[in-house]
């Protein structure tokens, strides 16, 4: 199956600081890639790359050029004047937007207390955040690319968006998801991106297999090590 997006040997420095030393990597349909590592490790710039927002010093990123990537920033940029319903449902009438049950579910669960008819710059950064996610779900996108999707969720809407995010992905679409909260990864991924030390590291499963595997990968080293040393 081709790639949705394919990077070949990217490297990103900033000043004296190797952040992505000649990664290579992709993502396929259907494929649920939790990225996970230390504050500053790279995880943002490697987003930033892969969608195109910023580009490598060195190395490439081929995009299918049918694909549509949808982006969850951490910061939205939506046009000043705009009003929710501009935003997740291009200005349609209720009665337009609530006839698809998929759209209804969504508006329902992520954003039932909010009026649509409001300014998105009236308000608070709760829902501006929600309103930028169900807006992006309900873009069509071939590749969702979530940075931290969960913010501002209670342990309900969390749950809610793994099971419709699962249903995302049977239908086939890719996600790379950079979350802090290991339940929602263990639920919504398939693989584990560990970003560190201007790599990636790369684990099947999600958040605890691939604590397990980390593991029996130090374990191993320090045999090798402990072999060699003997």
């Amino acid at each position: 199956m081709a790639n949705v997006v394919n990077a070949e040997r990217v490297s990103v420095q900033y000043g004296t600081r190797l952040v992505l030393d000649e990664v290579s990597l992709g993502v396929s349909a259907k494929d649920v890639v939790g990225v996970v590592g230390r504050n500053g490790s790279g995880k943002t710039t490697l987003l930033r790359i892969l969608t195109g927002v910023d580009e490598p010093d060195s190395g490439g990123v081929v995009r299918s050029g049918s694909a549509s990537i949808g982006y969850l920033h951490q910061a939205d940029d939506f046009e000043a004047d705009a009003t929710v319903r501009d935003v997740i449902v291009a200005g349609e009438a209720d009665h337009v937007w609530a006839a698809d049950p998929w759209t209804r579910a969504l508006v329902e669960h992520l954003l039932g207390a909010v009026d649509l008819d409001l300014p998105v710059a009236s308000l608070s950064g709760g829902e501006r955040r929600r309103t930028a996610l169900v807006a992006l779900m309900l873009g069509g996108h071939d590749l969702l690319v979530l940075d931290q999707p969960t913010n501002h969720l209670d342990v309900e809407a969390v749950d809610w968006l793994a099971q419709h995010l699962r249903t995302l992905q049977d239908r086939g679409t890719a996600m790379l998801v950079v979350s802090h909260d290991r339940w929602f990864l263990d639920a919504v991924c398939s693989r584990i991106w560990e970003v560190h030390d201007g790599i990636v590291d790369a684990y099947d499963g999600g958040y605890a297999a691939r604590v397990l595997a980390r593991a029996e990968r130090s374990r191993q080293a320090a045999q090798l090590a402990a072999r060699r040393k003997n």
